[in-house]
């Protein structure tokens, strides 16, 4: 396989990856009122790792049943543990994370999170939602389309 050919279909293969991660972040999850929560620190009784991306949607805490998975803030730390009781009679949760329990107010509820995460995009998610990360992924994107049109005319001229 030639050098040009390598060249277009990396530099293809690095364009689809980015417009899915960028579709799904910014077009899919929205559709489906999911929001990205990236877990950027390790909580010991979070059921999501340090590094993954979370997805959270807001949701009536009283509509909360045994089993779903809340993600709650201790400081700036997104938390996820699931839900053991829903005591609608004093608006609280017990919670259960990574072998401990807690009780938690409804109020300090931020969402369901899904009961996935994708472990390793917790950052990048994070660069690209709260930095510049948008802006500078749209001109990698644009090199790399310059990239991959150039190697796939020099492939074409070379048959």
């Amino acid at each position: 396989m030639s050098k040009s050919k390598i060249i277009r279909n990396i530099s293809g293969f690095i364009l689809i990856l980015n417009c899915v991660v960028l579709a799904a972040l910014f077009g899919i999850m929205p559709l489906v009122k999911y929001s990205a929560c990236p877990i950027l620190k390790d909580k010991s009784d979070s059921i999501y790792k340090k590094g993954s991306l979370a997805f959270v949607r807001e949701i009536e805490p009283g509509k909360l049943d045994e089993g779903d998975i809340v993600v709650y803030y201790s400081g700036d730390t997104p938390i996820g543990a699931e839900v053991l009781r829903n005591d609608k009679a004093s608006s609280t949760l017990l919670l259960s994370g990574s072998g401990s329990t807690k009780s938690l107010s409804y109020r300090k509820i931020s969402g369901k999170g899904a009961g996935f995460s994708v472990p390793f995009m917790g950052s990048y998610a994070n660069w690209l939602i709260n930095g510049i990360g948008v802006n500078v992924t749209v001109i990698f994107m644009g090199v790399m389309f310059v990239i991959f049109a150039v190697s796939a005319v020099i492939v074409r001229d070379s048959n």
